[in-house]
């Protein structure tokens, strides 16, 4: 993966609005998944899953140092397989208080105002917003002597640049951006972001589109398009892009959709052409298989992490580090992955997957993938691209 970026995006400014969507997908559709290792399983299956479960979580104490009787998580709601948690409270007997965001800004904004007296020992900020963060004092580096099963991440996926060498951070979930689309209708070869504005003009295709609710996500359309690296803080080329997308994308899309697979708006014919996050095309593409071609495009997409982090003021710093640890065993990562259905960078977690998992190629993206993805950081331009994400919305609706 592409993690090279300029130092002026680490002088952050928070962005206005906007908060991203797929945690409310995740929310929606993770019933579908719901258990332990239920899918694809026998119940004796998952009730050696659950017991390995216990299990991880019992022994995740063993180098804790001094675990306490609470734990304290601030985090997206709904994010997180319930039977992770009960697991963990059965096998350690330490209860986990939850909290709940909808935002990464409403995060910040909480921990700031506490200074270090929120309450929280865990909080799970996506990637782009560590900087700020850390710059900010409210995050604690990590101990990774308490954390073993830190060799079970995979190497490719740390070492981002908004944590290098990972102080702070643990991934948590991973994804990237693309677009799927109805093959029955849009019968040529599709690879590149210039092949989804092209597709999205024929006259089959126009008015049955959506894009991702986010600023971000847009732009890069055109700036991928253009070879522009998306982190760009060039206010000229920023403002180039937005025009070339209300000209050439604006006037065929019906709607700004960031679940098009989960809340049925391909599986209905209402969108025949959708750029989504692949945890939810992966929705889609279970309902329909045959009718529909998911794509990671050239030349270039994103790569985006949620992580896990330990707040500033922590009370439970050792019970949350056995957390850690717990989390990164592969047999309750599989259980997560199962229920977001998104990768959690937990390098053999494959193999602990029932056999039969559907579209599992849809989550775990292949070597040729990763290299052409890009993370983002919140930058001095955010104010900016929300702004010009107005104006192109402004476009779509006239």
């Amino acid at each position: 993966m592409d993690n090279t970026h300029n130092d002026e995006t680490l002088r952050i400014l928070a962005p206005k609005g906007h908060p991203l969507t797929r945690r409310k997908f995740i929310s929606m559709a993770a019933a579908v998944g719901a258990g332990v290792l239920t899918v694809g399983t026998s119940a004796a299956d998952a009730a050696n899953a659950t017991s390995a479960m216990e299990t991880a979580a019992k022994n995740s104490l063993k180098t804790a140092g001094k675990p306490t009787k609470n734990l304290y998580l601030y985090t997206w709601g709904q994010y997180d397989n319930p039977t992770t948690f009960t697991a963990w409270q059965k096998g350690t007997g330490i209860a986990i208080q939850i909290g709940s965001y909808d935002s990464n800004e409403a995060m910040i904004a909480k921990l700031e105002l506490a200074k270090g007296t929120a309450g929280y020992d865990i909080v799970v900020p996506t990637g782009g917003y560590i900087p700020e963060m850390a710059a900010k004092g409210l995050l604690l580096p990590l101990t990774k002597s308490l954390i073993p099963n830190f060799k079970n991440l995979d190497p490719a996926l740390l070492n981002f640049p908004w944590d290098r060498g990972n102080k702070y951070t643990i991934p948590k979930d991973f994804g990237t951006t693309g677009f799927i689309y109805d093959k029955t209708i849009i019968t040529r070869k599709m690879e590149t972001w210039q092949d989804f504005v092209t597709a999205a003009a024929l006259p089959q295709v126009s008015g049955r589109v959506s894009i991702l609710d986010d600023p971000n996500d847009v732009l890069a359309i055109a700036l991928w398009n253009e070879g522009v690296d998306w982190n760009t803080l060039d206010k000229a080329k920023l403002h180039t892009a937005n025009n070339w997308l209300i000209k050439n994308l604006a006037p065929h899309v019906s709607n700004l959709d960031s679940y098009p697979g989960g809340t049925g708006g391909l599986s209905s014919g209402t969108y025949v052409l959708s750029q989504a996050w692949n945890g939810d095309a992966r929705q889609a593409l279970l309902k329909d298989p045959t009718k529909f071609e998911w794509v990671v495009p050239f030349p270039k997409s994103e790569i985006w992490v949620d992580n896990w982090a330990l707040a500033k003021g922590a009370k439970n710093v050792d019970t949350a580090h056995a957390f850690f640890d717990y989390i990164l065993d592969p047999t309750v990562s599989a259980n997560e992955m199962i229920y977001t259905g998104y990768n959690t960078a937990v390098a053999d977690v494959r193999s602990y997957l029932p056999k039969n998992l559907a579209q599992e190629s849809v989550i775990f993206l292949t070597k040729a993938q990763e290299k052409r993805l890009v993370a983002y950081l919140v930058n001095s331009t955010n104010n900016l691209r929300t702004q010009l994400y107005d104006d192109f919305k402004a476009a779509i609706a006239s």
